[in-house]
């Protein structure tokens, strides 16, 4: 799979769907539009260079925001220096939805998660391509 920022000066590539795509509802999520889906380090090629932003209302953030420094997209983050893990999430929007047909889509409480165990899924949205749509 293949997928690009609007204006394309950013591509990722990955080699597989995500098993499922999470639409969080953090203040960081919203506002970037992200749809995640999520994968390890040696899954995805970045091609370009993107700019990133660290959101500053938590002292150790986990994740760090990547974006096309031209249009503006957001296409992925990576953990922080503050996180353990190999784990990058992946925002699905920039690819073509007919190739996430199936995928299922939760709703991540990410408002009331801060990092400290795992989040809750307020229930799951259903599957791409046949009632839900990113």
């Amino acid at each position: 799979m293949k997928g690009a920022c609007h204006c394309g000066a950013i591509a990722v590539e990955l080699a597989r769907k995500p098993e499922y795509i999470n639409l969080c509802d953090c203040s960081l999520c919203l506002k970037s539009g992200g749809a995640w889906g999520y994968f390890t380090q040696t899954d995805v090629g970045v091609i370009g260079e993107a700019g990133s932003y660290r959101r500053s209302d938590y002292k150790e953030p986990a994740v760090q925001l990547h974006f096309c420094s031209k249009c503006g997209t957001a296409t992925h983050w990576t953990l922080t220096e503050h996180f353990e893990g190999d784990r990058v999430g992946v925002n699905m929007r920039i690819f073509e939805p007919k190739e996430l047909n199936g995928v299922e889509a939760r709703t991540l409480d990410g408002r009331n998660w801060f990092g400290d165990g795992e989040a809750n899924h307020r229930r799951p949205v259903g599957r791409l391509g046949e009632d839900v749509f990113l």
